[in-house]
């Protein structure tokens, strides 16, 4: 019996259903080319607003123009009057499965897995914002694998050295049935996204924007590295990165794409973990001096780099969940060109990161010391994850005199 037709497209086996959608494997009869249809469930093709949404993927993706974002070709409508977009074939399938297939042979990643993905998910997401889009459900599932011989020569990839993301391979994201569109939206939304990769703001109705993909990035990078065997201050520099875009809230992650690209580059560059001409890198210290500017301290002036902004809008995260905890021992004044040192007390989680006054940020050290040089009220925070995923801070405010 012959495979069914939807115009001119065969269409063949299913490589995905979800509770809204199914998703064909097909032929184009016309140019003889293997195809994506993804077709509108019939219970849901009457719903004007769910069909508006649909085929609103498909105006979506025909705006984005990036060799990693995956191409729309046609879109149509069945003779049950179901919708359906016509989609580029990601023949090599999800980056789901493929971590998942490495990860049964033991498989954990490299530098040169995380820089591969990193550097492909960082065009797509630039792509899809600079349509003035918002992906909003950015998820292993939702990224793809196809074969790459005709991206583009300045494509990034992953090199020879990369497993997750081959070298005759690009990455492309897929799935924008949940994207807001910036043109046209007051920033308002509805809640949705995977779970694992949705930032807070999509748990409620609320405010996203752009910033809601930088956490997702942050989310599926820190997935994709889990267990990953690098060298202490890659590992220490990597967290430092994406826990920036981790945070809970907006005002303190990453400004864009780019910028969230270049902290994770530089974490992952071969200087991390070695000193000048490639000698080792000097052990880590247990402690780290940091100067704190007068403007850091003065009047809450700078505060908005680290958690100052974030405490006005009372949206910290709790000190303790899921049997984890952090805490910050340490004096609550000082005087100016007083040495201060505070102390880490972290229970249930082997992983986090201070937030320091002047905006820096230092990963996994047990102590951090401050030498203030000029009066005012400062903060340092101390962030970490529970075991179920909550974020976790403690906040510690240190009042500074003049000299004695």
């Amino acid at each position: 019996m012959a495979a069914p037709l939807l115009g001119r497209y065969r269409v063949g086996d299913v490589i995905g259903a979800g509770s809204f959608a199914t998703v064909h494997r097909a032929v184009d009869e016309r140019l003889d080319d293997t195809v994506v249809v993804k077709v509108l469930a019939e219970n849901h093709s009457l719903n004007p607003e769910i069909r508006e949404r649909f085929i609103a993927e498909g105006r979506a993706l025909r705006r984005v123009a990036s060799p990693h974002v995956v191409t729309v070709y046609d879109i149509g409508e069945s003779d049950r009057q179901q919708p359906f977009l016509v989609l580029e074939h990601a023949d090599r399938g999800t980056l789901a499965a493929r971590v998942r297939e490495l990860r049964a042979d033991g498989w954990t990643a490299s530098r040169a897995d995380l820089l591969a993905v990193a550097r492909g998910l960082a065009a797509a997401v630039e792509a899809v914002h600079d349509a003035r889009l918002v992906h909003r459900d950015l998820s292993p599932g939702n990224v793809l694998l196809r074969t790459g011989p005709d991206a583009p020569p300045d494509a990034p990839t992953g090199g020879s050295a990369a497993a997750v993301v081959r070298p005759d391979e690009r990455l492309v994201v897929a799935d924008l049935g949940m994207c807001k569109d910036l043109a046209v939206s007051s920033g308002l939304t509805v809640a949705g996204g995977t779970d694992g990769f949705r930032p807070p703001e999509q748990d409620r109705p609320g405010t996203v924007d752009t910033r809601a993909d930088l956490w997702a990035m942050s989310a599926l990078l820190e997935w994709l590295g889990d267990g990953a065997d690098l060298p202490g201050a890659v590992h220490s520099a990597l967290t430092r990165a994406l826990r920036r875009s981790l945070a809970d809230s907006p005002a303190r992650r990453h400004p864009d794409v780019r910028a969230w690209l270049a902290d994770v580059e530089a974490a992952l560059a071969p200087s991390s973990s070695s000193g000048p001409e490639g000698a080792p890198a000097a052990p880590r210290r247990g402690r780290l001096t940091a100067v704190v500017l007068a403007a850091a301290l003065g009047a809450g002036a700078g505060l908005g780099a680290g958690w100052g902004a974030a405490a006005l809008l009372d949206d910290r995260p709790p000190a303790a969940a899921d049997g984890a905890s952090v805490a910050i021992s340490g004096p609550a004044t000082a005087a100016v060109g007083e040495p201060v040192t505070l102390t880490a007390q972290v229970a249930g989680t082997e992983h986090w990161v201070w937030t320091l006054p002047t905006g820096a940020y230092v990963a996994d050290d047990g102590t951090v010391e401050l030498t203030a040089s000029s009066a005012g009220r400062a903060e340092v925070v101390l962030e970490a994850r529970a075991p179920d995923g909550t974020p976790l801070a403690a906040v510690h405010e240190l009042d500074v005199t003049g000299p004695g």
